[in-house]
């Protein structure tokens, strides 16, 4: 009997072992390496393996939390395989929330230095030199979205997380580790994971905290001391940085950066799975499927000595109805009260309107977001930080923004360099300002050998409950045409015709659908061509004949755009439909006499349409296409040349753009374009473009040098362009080989480096 009660009391005591035994998991950083972790976490709970507490740093962290928030890995590995995960780490905005209502055109500048008076010279920092190579304004607000809602359900104790979880941080100033226990969840895991010149670092406690790997890279003393668990499997997928390389820059800033992290685990501690990866980037997240299954197989192939050391099971079954019990219970995310620090109140009254009109309305994550996107679509604020604090009693959340207000003042400075006659200079400067509505004042312009401008607009948002945009303009530009324009070319002959446009344009818009904006426009224009009727000139003894045009002009426009750069885009759309009324008087003045000037009244509708688009039809692969069509009642000028200069112009590339090419001109035509591009990465792709030009009523001439219609459709003319595109940081550069149809044999090749664009026009 007593053997009896001996076995029982030795099977009582192994059973209540296995019921206390714990079990937690360290997950190193590593970067995209850390995608291992998810298949080590899916080969442990398909086969039953507890893990009662789970901790990381960096990529680890990242893993971690989403495991300790209740997350799969099936739930893991659709959100980092989600585009959404590449915009957080890429800093892309998705094209529905950019807001173009809010956006200036396109300016050519290299770099834009931002400043104010109230800054010594010492802190005036080149926008050129970025303190990290990731845009923070996706993970700025992705980490409330994210984390919001487990912080909230566990009141800042990561204790109370769905699994019990710790991350770690690095203090630099103070030179140590930070145990992530409490507070905000997504500012523990943004901490955890902000490598040094990659990341921004965050701010905790008014101090800046960076990536955990710097002072401990695999946490097991972490685990240890603040779970005791009774034993630990720990993955690393991460090393201690090699001897630096004299031409590996990441490896230098490694061995400054980082401090030897012992990642061994003692046999009586624990396991420990090591994986050595020497092919694998920082950013590689296109390489899941790999490195899941790597984690997997390796876990499955040590699943035997595993179980001998962990007996206790709990069932995946029970695990996942309790995960979905637990995630169904977290407090959505609705917001009322708005909270803002580091705006003075003006400008928090402006920031509040961009969520919602009434202080006593609720708004959801969906607000949250555009009104987040809004508010730094116009770089009145040049960073937000949100905090999502979670009111019991109300059942809301209140939102907290940390906000950056951008300088006042700025300074431009760009342009284009080319092979051709085409360089340029562009200069700008600004000041700006916001309280109960924001204003912004430029003056900007370029000066080149082809195209010169000078532009002032003044610029007013109104935080209206539908927000308005008043521009006034005034412009001053030229466009020199030369006879030739060949690589390298060196004809400095008097210019064969020119243009020179004097206007004032109020512009009021208003947004329009998602990422649109509709536009009003009233304005006053003094337009002048300078030209020679013949192609026989005498540049000594001929004089340009001149036709003036005084007008008033208004215009009713709806517009967006969503493309990735200002010039060579391969991804997004750009779309416009603008109809605009003009009347005033045209005047005719000869060059080679005094006598027999000439004026009349000039009346005319016009309306045009674009729309440029590309998609991505695989990974390298991306088709464009555009289509144009313009139709004007303009009555012809005095003479076919002052026609053709008054005449639609298309002009669909860079180079088209500074040209003058009559066979490219009429008052109605329609047209139409592809774009195969071939993108071999971010910074590198080759472009073909190849454009149908096919007048309505082609314009012509007849012996008295006078203009009519020819016969509808009885000319087609073609443009075609190969380039090589080359994205840097302060613009692009750009190597091309195209051909016109018309002149005949009209062939050209150059190198253009930075942007070609221009300023407004009196008539668009």
């Amino acid at each position: 009997m007593k053997r009896i009660l001996w076995i029982v009391c030795i099977l009582m005591l192994h059973l209540s072992m296995l019921q206390a035994q714990k079990v937690g998991l360290v997950l190193s950083g590593g970067g995209a390496k850390g995608m291992t972790h998810i298949g080590i976490i899916r080969a442990l709970e398909e086969n039953n393996i507890p893990i009662d507490y789970i901790a990381g740093t960096s990529m680890g962290a990242i893993i971690g939390s989403m495991y300790a928030m209740g997350y799969s890995p099936d739930d893991m590995e659709a959100l980092i395989a989600s585009p959404d995960f590449k915009r957080w780490y890429s800093g892309q905005v998705e094209p529905k929330y950019e807001y173009y209502f809010k956006k200036n055109r396109p300016t050519p500048e290299f770099f834009n230095l931002r400043f104010s008076f109230r800054d010594s010279l010492s802190n005036l920092k080149p926008p050129i030199i970025p303190t990290s190579v990731v845009n923070p304004i996706q993970m700025n607000l992705v980490f409330v979205d994210l984390f919001g809602r487990s912080t909230a359900a566990c009141g800042g104790d990561f204790d109370k997380l769905f699994v019990p979880f710790r991350c770690v941080a690095s203090d630099v100033y103070n030179k140590k580790a930070l145990i992530m226990r409490e507070g905000d969840l997504g500012d523990a895991v943004r901490a955890s994971m902000s490598f040094p010149f990659v990341f921004k670092p965050i701010e905790i406690d008014s101090v800046l905290a960076y990536d955990g790997g710097i002072y401990n890279n695999f946490p097991t003393d972490v685990m240890r001391q603040d779970f005791k668990p009774d034993i630990i499997i720990g993955s690393v997928v991460a090393a201690n940085p090699s001897k630096p390389q004299e031409n590996d820059l990441m490896s230098q800033i490694e061995n400054m950066v980082m401090q030897k992290t012992d990642y061994s685990i003692p046999d009586s501690v624990g396991i420990v799975m090591t994986f050595k990866y020497d092919d694998v980037n920082l950013l590689d997240f296109d390489r899941l499927k790999e490195l899941h299954d790597i984690g997997y197989n390796r876990t499955m192939e040590l699943m035997d000595s595993i179980k001998g050391r962990i007996p206790r099971r709990v069932d995946a079954e029970n695990i996942r109805l309790k995960r979905m019990v637990y995630r169904s219970n977290l407090p959505e995310l609705r917001f009322r009260d708005i909270y803002v620090e580091g705006a003075n109140l003006q400008q928090q009254a402006y920031i509040k309107k961009k969520f919602h009109d009434e202080e006593s309305d609720i708004f959801t994550a969906e607000d949250l977001k555009r009104g987040y996107f809004r508010l730094l679509a116009d770089n009145m604020i040049s960073e937000i930080i949100p905090h999502a604090v979670y009111n019991k009693e109300e059942d809301l959340y209140d939102l907290h923004l940390k906000v950056k207000m951008g300088n006042n003042f700025s300074v431009r400075l760009g342009g284009s360099v080319s092979t051709t006659s085409s360089n340029q200079i562009y200069l700008g400067v600004g000041y700006q300002d916001l309280n109960y509505y924001s204003k912004e004042f430029t003056f900007d312009g370029q000066l080149g050998k082809i195209y010169n401008n000078a532009q002032l607009m003044a610029r007013f948002d109104l935080p209206t409950r539908i927000p308005t945009s008043y521009r006034l303009i005034a412009s001053l530009s030229t466009f020199d045409y030369y006879e030739n324009d060949k690589l390298f070319s060196r004809n400095d002959n008097p210019t064969f015709n020119s243009k020179d446009e004097y206007f004032v344009k109020l512009l009021v818009a208003l947004p329009f659908l998602s990422n649109k904006k509709a536009e009003f426009g009233i304005g006053y224009g003094w337009l002048e061509d300078h030209y020679f009727q013949t192609s026989v000139i005498d540049f000594d003894n001929d004089r340009l004949d001149k036709s003036s045009y005084k007008l008033l002009g208004g215009s009713v426009g709806f517009m967006g755009s969503t493309l990735n750069s200002r010039q060579y885009a391969t991804k997004g759309y750009w779309e416009k439909l603008i109809a605009q009324v003009f009347t005033g008087r045209e005047r005719f003045t000869p060059g080679n006499s005094t006598t027999g000037k000439q004026s009349n009244h000039q009346a005319w509708l016009q309306i045009s349409y674009f729309k440029e688009a590309y998609h991505t039809m695989t990974p390298h692969f991306t088709l464009g296409w555009m289509a144009n069509a313009l139709y004007s009642s303009k009555n012809f000028s005095e003479n076919y040349t002052a026609t053709m200069m008054q005449a639609g112009e298309f002009a669909p590339t860079p180079h088209s753009k500074l040209m003058y090419n009559e066979a490219f001109r009429a008052n109605q035509y329609i047209a139409a374009g592809v774009k195969p591009i071939y993108v071999f990465n971010d910074m590198f792709h080759l472009r073909t473009e190849f454009y149908g030009f096919l007048p309505i009523y082609p314009i012509k001439k007849n012996s008295q040098n006078k203009a009519y219609y020819g016969k509808a459709f009885s000319r087609f003319e073609y443009i075609g362009e190969v380039a090589v595109v080359c994205k840097l940081p302060f613009g692009a550069i750009s190597a091309y080989l195209n051909h016109y149809s018309s002149p005949k044999k009209e062939w050209n090749v150059g190198l253009t480096i930075g942007w070609q664009l221009f300023n407004y026009r009196f008539v668009e």
